[in-house]
């Protein structure tokens, strides 16, 4: 039997033994993602690589406690824990696709947050790069709320910079009339942009961040 149809099996045994709803409720995977993989219609490939990493690690991962805290410097660090918890829904990662897309399409898998950092509109992105290490690490996820009013010097935003796509960066004042989009990691250096062009370049700003350690 592939790897492929036992993962098919597994998932279909999971939800004969548990029922879907709690099956749904562990991995973060819609009944109808779950329906579809139970048919075959996902397979262990492509887009679905993503649900099933979710499943696998859901029902047969580590006991690892995600912790969360709030994105600035020396925030305190809490364990996600507890029952009934509110969800946020993940949208994919930073650094590739067009940000005003990824509040319409179906979440890959929902993450457990505490409930103070449960914050209206708040979707979650997973960080695929280094840039903003030791403050974000690599393979987290952020938080992020819209855009309300104007930015704060220091903070950490979700951008859309072409040709990359979205990115979180920190943004600073720069020279006349300009901001900076600066790395926490130094190898990358600031990318400087007009001023006036934040609104059309700053798509939300970056609330939390959750990862497991």
């Amino acid at each position: 039997m592939s790897f492929e149809q036992d993962f098919i099996t597994m998932v279909k045994d999971n939800c004969e033994e548990l029922g879907q709803t709690m099956v749904s409720q562990i991995t973060g995977v819609s009944q109808q993602n779950l329906s579809r993989i139970v048919t075959g219609e996902i397979g262990a490939k492509g887009p679905g690589l993503k649900i099933v990493g979710a499943v696998i690690d859901k029902l047969y991962g580590s006991d690892a406690i995600p912790v969360i805290k709030r994105a600035y410097t020396n925030a305190p660090v809490e364990e996600v824990r507890g029952s009934g918890l509110p969800t946020v829904p993940v949208y994919g990662s930073t650094g590739a696709g067009d940000p005003q897309e990824f509040w319409n399409q179906e979440p890959e898998r929902q993450i457990e947050v505490l409930p103070q950092y449960a914050k209206p509109g708040c979707v979650a992105l997973r960080v695929d790069g280094d840039s903003m290490e030791p403050t974000i690490n690599r393979g987290a996820y952020v938080g992020v709320v819209p855009l309300n009013g104007s930015i704060s010097e220091g903070g950490i935003y979700l951008v859309n910079v072409a040709p990359f796509g979205r990115l979180i960066k920190r943004i600073r004042m720069g020279e006349a009339n300009s901001i900076e989009l600066v790395s926490d990691n130094r190898k990358y250096p600031p990318r400087s942009l007009p001023l006036e062009q934040y609104e059309a370049v700053v798509v939300g700003r970056v609330a939390w961040v959750w990862q497991e350690l």
